[in-house]
């Protein structure tokens, strides 16, 4: 598209926005509101880079782009759109950060889809989840957010749930914790993280690393610090606890 040919311009955008069926394509800055249960995907974006169509696949490039759909919001430097009867697909690559309410996500590339609304992350991937206080919370209520850093992570944005795997690491600042596991699971719903495989923990001033790798799964709370282990086959767990020597009579 030549930027000097401004009725073109004009015309494909307006073709765009009629293909599209459903999605709402602003030349604008701000971000356009959307409530929690809006199902529309709303782009927002200074320019249009490019538009071209592929069979019945509608494919647009947009740079410097904000995507929000419900509570959700991708924001990139490079977004490629692909639309095919209201269902779409868009690539994030540029510094891609995606946010909710409780979680912050940033990855290498973010392929994001409206139906089913997900978003795949992949490589130096980095989740930040802070825990939502709620009436008649305890004392014990920890509001300090934990991360998480992985390869790649599924993150089913209207369940709010993640899948993290490979090489996958939490730390909790507050609860004095790292963890380290094959993948991690985690629920917004009930802020909790539950590892599998070769699960190892650490907490603060403990001169070695607990070997958890006979659990069949490790649960951290994000907000407390409870935590449970499951043993594998309903096999026992062996913890090995220090003992303060007795005072001398």
């Amino acid at each position: 598209m030549k930027r000097t040919n401004w009725l073109y311009a004009i015309s494909s955008l307006a073709v765009f926005a009629l293909l599209t069926a459903g999605t709402t394509l602003r030349a604008a800055n701000p971000t356009p509101p959307a409530a929690a249960d809006d199902k529309k995907l709303h782009v927002s974006a200074p320019h249009i880079v490019s538009e071209s169509q592929e069979g019945n696949v509608r494919i647009t490039t947009v740079s410097s782009a904000t995507i929000t759909q419900g509570d959700s919001t991708f924001v990139a430097a490079n977004i490629v759109i692909r639309s095919t009867d209201g269902v779409h697909e868009f690539t994030c690559t540029g510094n891609p950060i995606f946010t909710d309410p409780q979680v912050k996500i940033t990855g290498d590339k973010v392929i994001g889809y409206s139906s089913p609304r997900r978003a795949e992350f992949t490589d130096n991937v980095k989740m930040i989840a802070t825990p939502k206080k709620k009436s008649g919370d305890s004392g014990n209520f920890i509001s300090t957010p934990s991360t998480t850093t992985c390869k790649s992570l599924s993150y089913d944005y209207a369940a709010k749930r993640a899948l993290a795997k490979s090489d996958v690491v939490i730390t909790q600042p507050e609860q004095k914790r790292t963890v380290w596991a094959d993948e991690g699971i985690y629920e917004q719903e009930s802020e909790l993280i539950t590892l599998r495989g070769n699960v190892k923990m650490k907490n603060e001033g403990e001169g070695e690393i607990r070997d958890l790798s006979n659990a069949e799964s490790v649960s951290v709370s994000l907000k407390t610090d409870w935590m449970e282990i499951v043993g594998k086959d309903n096999g026992n767990i062996e913890l090995n606890l220090e003992v303060k020597d007795e005072p001398k009579k």
